[in-house]
């Protein structure tokens, strides 16, 4: 009579743990990376209005060097626009229809990001619309997208 396998080996055992090891090894360091972006994104939430205020500044004349951040309707103080991520947000005008928006960042849990700044940078011409770009000192993959 035959005996009819009970179960697993423990090879097999071992071979499926090896697998969902290496699936985890390679898993993890991509949701950080996802997560940590989700995380900067937030700078682009508190961006939003300086930017848009940008684009009306220009169109009324009044986006010149020296604008601040009561110029851009934000509050005077940059640390009082906080978020969870964001420690500050500054907005300054750099020239007859330019500025920059400054975010400091804070509280992700990475040090590419943490004390880090997302720079939007805002363009605008006369007969076009404002053109934005970001940069700064955070790791470029975890910069948003304009």
């Amino acid at each position: 009579m035959k005996r009819v396998q009970q179960g697993f080996t423990l090879i097999e055992l071992m071979i499926v743990v090896a697998i969902i090891g290496i699936l985890a090894a390679v898993a993890l360091p991509a949701y950080q990376d996802y997560t940590t972006k989700g995380k900067v994104s937030e700078a682009a939430s508190l961006a939003a209005v300086a930017i848009k205020n940008a684009q009306v500044m220009f169109n009324d004349g009044t986006l010149t060097n020296g604008a601040t951040n009561a110029d851009f309707g934000l509050d005077a103080t940059p640390t009082n626009i906080s978020g969870k991520y964001v420690k500050s947000v500054t907005a300054a005008g750099t020239g007859v229809g330019t500025a920059t928006v400054s975010m400091e960042m804070q509280g992700t849990g990475n040090a590419l990001v943490d004390t880090k700044t997302v720079v939007y940078t805002i363009t605008c011409t006369a007969g076009q619309t404002c053109r934005t770009t970001v940069d700064g000192t955070v790791a470029s993959k975890f910069l948003p997208k304009t």
